[in-house]
């Protein structure tokens, strides 16, 4: 039976032709060869064509295949379980030495710029004829990580030029470096006081905050000066192609740095330019990008005045403190409302002021004002009278006025002053025995007493006419007493006295 099954499948895989006999032996042969070709046909199964086959076109005839696996005999195996080895990541290949190098500069942490003016100095000095020429140092120390390369400059940023270069080369310096910056100015024609800006710029364009100034005071040439053509100090060289300078505010008036904090650390995060110091912010931020509490304000300015007695005083709520030429006037860095502080100081004609006001300010309301008059004026208590029951505002009236003592029942206080919401501040400077004191108030509607700062008596609400006092011990000498009042409706009386005593009950 094999033999046969054996020709039978060679018979239907043959590729030649079969031409039977001829005759009767033909239609016999006939028969048979068609039996067995349909025979052939049933046994084999369709094969599956090879993909190879399926895209390749031949004009040669092909038999039919068999697929042995289908026709012999068959039994189910149990697989052998074959070890599977565990995967061995294949080791990728090791960078190049230039590679290498991109990446560790790639995770190297990135460095910052910043710097701090140490001191700056005109030479041979800040009081100048017309037309002189001079030299201003700025000393300032890279306190980044970043160093000062090649590319960096110091840039002329707002103010007054004062003939000098857009920039000059900032010498090289390493973090925690110090380098003086040289730049060769002249004086203008014209007497008075000028100020310039300029700020380090780094190469790649980043501007360094805050700005540095130059101040000087040019004045008539009568005044004798030593000559500036002694300065010898060696310029910065100017790079040749100057970076585009950042947009900074010209400081026409006070130049207002404003801190996220109480305590004007760190980086300001607005720098500003302020006409006068008499802000009432209440409640709202004093600016774009900061709080509306538990903030902190430096202003800083240079001014001339004519000579004289001069009085400077400051209301504040909270702290504020000032200073002129380095001196300290007063120093109030505590919380308080809306207390007034002063404090007098005598001026040489043409004398160069350097102010500076720093405030802070924690919770509720905010708001501060720095003023400064002459003092010749007010012999007794300089009134200062306002069309607001807050102390808010300008002066519409300033005056002197021999005592407070005031009964304006429903009447103005003076001309162009309302009848009613109104305020008035009184200062004054007294010399007082060492002794114990008591004040006393008659008022209609509120007022608060100070000597030297201090609150002696506080009646800061509405109410009809009544007596109010509050009791001191002074130090011999000069003490300065403030009285602040303000009247809401009706009838408005302010009667102010004191008396030595010898004890407090």
């Amino acid at each position: 039976m094999t033999g046969w099954k054996g020709s039978f499948f060679a018979f239907c895989r043959c590729e030649g032709v079969v031409t039977p006999a001829r005759g009767g032996v033909e239609v016999a042969a006939a028969l048979l060869w068609l039996v067995l070709l349909a025979a052939c046909q049933q046994a084999e199964p369709t094969a599956t064509p090879s993909p190879v086959a399926a895209t390749v076109q031949t004009e040669t005839a092909v038999l039919p295949t068999v697929d042995l696996a289908a026709i012999l005999p068959t039994h189910t195996a149990t697989p052998t379980p074959v070890p599977v080895a565990p995967d061995t990541p294949t080791p990728l290949p090791e960078p190049s030495a230039t590679a290498q190098s991109e990446i560790a500069a790639l995770a190297a942490p990135t460095c910052f710029s910043t710097y701090t003016l140490v001191e700056s100095f005109t030479t041979p000095g800040a009081d100048l004829l017309p037309g002189a020429p001079f030299w201003q140092t700025w000393r300032v120390r890279n306190d980044g990580t970043c160093a000062w390369d090649v590319g960096a400059v110091w840039l002329f940023t707002g103010g007054e030029q004062l003939g000098g270069p857009d920039l000059v080369a900032l010498p090289p310096a390493g973090p925690g470096q110090t380098v003086d910056v040289n730049v060769a100015l002249v004086a203008p024609a014209a007497p008075g006081v000028y100020i310039g800006f300029w700020q380090p710029q780094m190469a790649d364009g980043l501007l360094l905050q805050p700005p540095s100034a130059v101040s000087i005071n040019v004045v008539q040439p009568q005044v004798t000066l030593t000559p500036a053509a002694t300065a010898v100090i060696p310029a910065s060289t100017a790079t040749a192609v100057p970076p585009t300078a950042t947009a900074v505010p010209t400081f026409t008036g006070w130049r207002g740095e404003y801190f996220n904090n109480q305590t004007l650390s760190g980086q300001p995060v607005l720098v500003r330019d302020d006409p006068e110091i008499n802000f009432n912010w209440g409640t709202s931020s004093p600016g774009s990008g900061l709080q509306n509490g538990n903030f902190s304000v430096r202003w800083t300015r240079s001014i001339v005045v004519p000579g004289g007695e001069y009085r400077f005083l400051a209301r504040s709520n909270d702290g504020v403190r000032v200073w002129v030429n380095g001196a300290l006037l007063f120093d109030e860095w505590q919380r308080g409302q809306n207390a007034t502080f002063q404090s007098e100081i005598t001026l040489q004609p043409g004398q160069l002021l350097n102010v500076r006001v720093e405030y802070y300010h924690a919770t509720g309301l905010a708001g501060v004002h720095v003023w400064a008059e002459p003092q010749a004026k007010y012999p007794q208590w300089r009134g200062s009278y306002i069309a607001d029951p807050n102390l808010q505002g300008q002066p519409v009236l300033i005056r002197n006025d021999q005592d407070i003592n005031f009964d304006w029942g429903t009447g103005a206080p003076a001309s162009g002053m309302p009848v009613n919401n109104f305020s008035v501040i009184w200062i004054r400077t007294l010399p007082f025995n060492a002794s114990g004191y008591r004040f006393h108030a008659l008022v209609d509607d509120g007022m608060r007493l100070y000597v030297d700062g201090v609150l002696v008596i506080d009646a800061w609400q509405d109410g009809t006419v009544r007596p109010v006092s509050g009791t001191i011990t002074l130090a011999a000498g000069q003490h300065d007493v403030t009285v602040v009042y303000y009247e809401r409706l009706d009838t408005a009386q302010i009667q102010v006295w004191w008396e030595q005593v010898n004890g407090f009950e």
